[in-house]
């Protein structure tokens, strides 16, 4: 077989010969397995892609904060020397009263602006691929970021708050979908469990950073230029090997792997181009950077009967449970208290769900978890709502946090369950437009908690939420296969089980 040197000196003292003479095709993830399925290199990458999440999250709760009204600060043991905090947004521009439907309107279009990011920024990854889009999106997200502080007018402070929605999907859908194709098949499930974990931080960071700073403008700057450090990101994060060999850049692909296996302490077979097995059109050897596989389009994920099933499952289940999130976020302080204390609370809740998630999503399964979660959150809403004139107040709350738990456990355990569901060279797509579907849940959630609820009482949202829990988990459970330890897929024609 044809050898292939690897791009350094030292890079060719780590690559060995492997299975020299065996006509035998392996799986990327043999490859892996042979670097190390978490070593030093995924370690390392993995953080890199992490910290941005904790941002993304600040960015998407932050007008929680920025609309707040104003609070009084006093200095102490002397009331009569208070300072009003005259610069939230809401008090700028009058959103109060007549005007709250500016509210409305500025969080409406930023997740309008996340739905054409999501659809957007998941085909451009499948195309021109996962580091090109994380880095235009994060340059993106400080842009838009930087210029809400200085907006004269709300008009274009929503634009550009909207610049950051289309930035939110690219940053942490396409990080969470790098993760899994960087580690080995046993990590997968810690990639979405961490990247929740620092989106929970994030967060409580931007509870905490509301509180002490009272001026919107010098919130939106805590926010916007620490994110500056990201643009470094273009030298020091690396694209997906995976990726890569799906459209058949090899010589890149080569590179990367080297240089994993020289920061792990690895070797990985000098002819592993030819041992592994290629997408469909793929061909032995190393090919010019520029060519790739044919490109693949949202048309395919609707094309062929497995594909289609997952994806239509997936339409479903998404929308479902972005709706209750962010509806029960929205009402995190149904108990009454503090914004600030029952945000923080609300988040918190969050971190045990994911660390749930960690211990038993390949202990039962992706589905089963899926399934139990959504539908123990739509059963514990129903209890609230049919007992809530029955128990304590502090028991009916629990049932609220626990629901949101439970919401965040199937929010979780979905990232991971849907990578794994779609083939490589059309993952992101698959991601992208789930995302895009989902924020009509998003928005719908605004409409029902701060629309219905208000006008017609919390049945509204505690009826629909509850029967479209049952739905999700149903159609989970019926129509999509478990996923757990297996390889993923790299081609339709791996999901369909024959060529295609």
């Amino acid at each position: 077989m044809s050898k292939i040197s690897a791009s350094s000196a030292k890079n060719e003292a780590i690559v060995v010969e492997f299975e020299e003479n065996s006509s035998r095709k392996i799986k990327v993830d043999v490859i892996f397995e042979k670097l190390g399925s978490f070593g030093r290199f995924q370690q390392i990458q993995f953080l890199l892609i992490c910290i941005p999440m904790m941002f993304v999250s600040m960015h998407v709760m932050s007008w929680t904060f920025i609309v707040t009204a104003a609070r009084k600060t006093c200095l102490e043991n002397i009331t009569t020397f208070c300072v009003e905090e005259a610069y939230s947004a809401s008090d700028r521009w009058d959103m109060s009263g007549p005007n709250s439907w500016i509210r409305a309107t500025v969080q409406s279009l930023y997740f309008i602006g996340q739905m054409i990011g999501s659809f957007s920024c998941g085909i451009l990854a499948d195309r021109i691929g996962r580091k090109k889009v994380l880095f235009i999106c994060l340059v993106t997200q400080v842009t838009c970021a930087t210029v809400l502080i200085f907006a004269p007018t709300w008009w274009i402070y929503t634009i550009f708050k909207a610049g950051t929605g289309f930035s939110q999907p690219g940053i942490y859908g396409v990080a969470v979908v790098l993760g899994i194709e960087l580690v080995g098949p046993k990590y997968r499930s810690m990639v979405s469990v961490t990247s929740n974990i620092f989106t929970c931080l994030g967060s409580v960071l931007l509870a905490v950073l509301a509180y002490f700073i009272l001026d919107y403008r010098f919130l939106h700057a805590a926010i916007a230029i620490p994110s500056l450090v990201f643009i470094s990101y273009w030298w020091m994060l690396a694209e997906s090997a995976r990726w890569l060999v799906s459209k058949e850049k090899f010589d890149e692909a080569n590179q990367v792997l080297c240089r994993a296996a020289d920061w792990n302490h690895k070797k990985i077979p000098s002819n592993w181009i030819d041992l592994i097995e290629k997408p469909s059109g793929a061909s032995s050897g190393l090919q010019k950077s520029g060519k790739s596989s044919n490109n693949f389009g949202v048309y395919d994920l609707l094309r062929t009967p497995q594909m289609r099933k997952r994806t239509l499952a997936n339409f479903l289940m998404w929308p479902v449970v972005t709706m209750m999130y962010y509806g029960l976020s929205m009402k995190s302080d149904v108990g009454g208290g503090s914004l600030f204390i029952t945000f923080i609370t609300s988040s918190l809740v969050e971190i045990p769900a994911s660390l749930i998630v960690f211990v038993l999503i390949d202990r039962i399964g992706r589905r089963r978890l899926f399934s139990a979660s959504i539908f123990l959150a739509g059963l514990l809403l129903m209890s609230n709502w049919l007992a809530q004139e029955y128990i304590p107040h502090f028991l009916a709350v629990s049932f609220i946090l626990t629901a949101k738990a439970c919401v965040t456990t199937a929010y979780t355990v979905m990232y991971t369950y849907t990578s794994e569901l779609f083939p490589t060279v059309i993952r992101n797509t698959a991601i992208g437009c789930c995302s895009t579907i989902a924020r009509f849940g998003a928005i719908l959630a605004s409409f029902i908690a701060f629309f219905l609820v208000e006008r017609y009482g919390s049945w509204c949202m505690i009826v629909p939420f509850t029967f479209l829990a049952f739905a999700a988990a149903f159609t989970a459970s019926a129509c999509l296969p478990e996923t757990r330890g297996k390889s993923l897929p790299d081609s339709i024609s791996e999901i369909e089980g024959h060529s295609i």
